[in-house]
This record gives structure tokens, sequence and C-alpha cells, in this order.
């Protein structure tokens, strides 16, 4: 029986074989950057980009019966949970995967539990932008849909706010390159962020808790007092990669959801 690990260079080195070394497995780390591993096979298939760590581990199943697939960069959530589903694997699913990295999807599923979201729309057209106007009026803001870090990109106070980010980065039908962004309005009330507030603790009932990939929420007062969530992502770190990693590999039980409050 074997267990991969799909391991960038940025998250440092990671002694995966001492921390794993009681999972009555062997180890193969796929990885972007050729290092040394307490592993039995390293495979480095260079940028993670393109689909070749997939292959890779596909290749592997091929010769040795899987058993997981453990992955710590927040990149790489979406593709280890598609290879479990294809594998037949243990953890988390792809669909799972996608609430902590996806905005619009996070705020579907809570939405959808009437739990308070701030809400906000794909933008990939100029007509999404004026859309978004008409529907709640302006500060707007735009953002990045997925990744562990959403930064407002822009804020639009008014229509020319607007035109002039319309002209310099969004284009009429041009949807390849502005996929990736979502628009919403502004809200600049106080923050929470993890457990002990409402609509946090109620968010977190919801979201799907998977061991060893643990969601943290931040939610903002409107100017009406109202709490709603903002974001949801995952918590993980290097500073808790041992917990994760083991967790992932359903070695040991990890925490449900973030529960630190900063």
């Amino acid at each position: 029986m074997t267990l991969v690990v799909l391991h960038r260079a940025c998250l440092g080195p990671l002694p995966y074989g001492r921390w794993l070394a009681d999972a009555g497995t062997e180890l193969v780390v796929v990885t972007d950057r050729q290092a040394r591993f307490e592993a039995a096979e390293v495979h480095c298939t260079g940028s993670f980009g393109t689909a070749a760590a997939e292959l890779a581990v596909l290749e592997v199943s091929a010769r040795r019966r899987l058993t997981a697939v453990v992955a710590l960069h927040p990149d790489d959530q979406i593709r280890a949970g598609s290879l479990r589903d294809h594998l037949g694997l243990p953890g988390q699913t792809r669909d799972e995967a996608v609430v902590g990295v996806d905005a619009i999807r996070a705020a579907q599923l809570l939405g959808a539990a009437s739990v308070p979201v701030v809400p906000r729309a794909p933008a990939a057209t100029i007509p999404d932008l004026y859309r978004a106007a008409h529907l709640w009026g302006y500060p707007l803001v735009v953002r990045r849909r997925r990744g562990p870090e959403r930064p407002v990109l822009a804020e639009l106070t008014d229509e020319a706010a607007l035109r002039a980010f319309a002209r310099g980065g969004i284009a009429e039908g041009d949807t390849a390159a502005t996929a990736g962004l979502t628009v919403g309005p502004a809200v600049t009330g106080p923050r929470h962020h993890g457990p002990g507030n409402p609509v946090t603790d109620a968010a977190l009932a919801v979201l799907p808790a998977t061991p060893g990939h643990p969601l943290e929420v931040e939610a903002v007062r409107d100017a009406q007092g109202t709490w709603r969530v903002d974001t949801v992502r995952g918590a993980g770190g290097t500073d808790r990669a041992r917990e994760l990693v083991r967790a992932q590999a359903a070695l040991e039980p990890a925490y449900r959801h973030s529960v630190e409050v900063v």
C-alpha cells in the first residue's frame, strides 16, 4: 500500500517520512522541485501549473495500491480532491475543496442554508459590473474569485470609477482574463474572524468538515447592523503541517475548523 504526497517547494523541507512513519504504507512524493525525501519514490514534475502532477499520481496508481493523497498547499486542494474522486480514495472531495477556495461557491452554499452573506457575483464582462451597480449601488469592490487570499483589486465608488476600471482591467466579451473576478457591494463595518459570532458559528456548522482541511470564516457587519459572512478560506499553515498531513492520511483526527480568533 502507498500514500502519495503532493509537495510544493515553497512549503519548505517537510519531514513527511518521519511524520508518516507509523502509517504502515510506503511513501511517494510528487514535487515541483527536486529535493531529498524519506520516500520510496520521488517524482519531480516541474511546475504544478499543468496536469503533470496528476499524471504522475495516476502513473503511480497503475503500479501501486494507493490509500491516500495528501496535499498541504491551498492551490493543490482541488487537484487532490479530484484525484481522490477519480481513484475512489477517502478524504476531501473536489466539491468540498471548491468551497474553501471559491468565493461564489461558498456564498451559494451558505445562502442556501439561510446564513447571511455579503452578496457578490461573477464579473467577467462590463455588463456584469453595470448589473451589480444597478442591483447594489455604489461603492462596489472587485476581488479575485479563487485562492487563499482574495484582496480587493478595485473599489468602484461611482460610474466614472467603473468606466476607468473597465478600460484598464476588463473588456467587453474578454472572459478569458476576467473569469476569475467577482463584484459585490463594499461593506466596511467591524469584522470578526473565526468562531464566537452567531453568523460565523452558523457558517461553520454548514460548511463541509473534512479531517486535515479546516476552514476559517470571516464576517463583517453591514450598515444595517447585520453580520454577514464575507470570506471562507482554508485555515491550514506550515505551523500546523504535521497535524494536517497526518489527518489527511487518516492517522489521527484534526480540528473541524479553525478555532482561532484573530
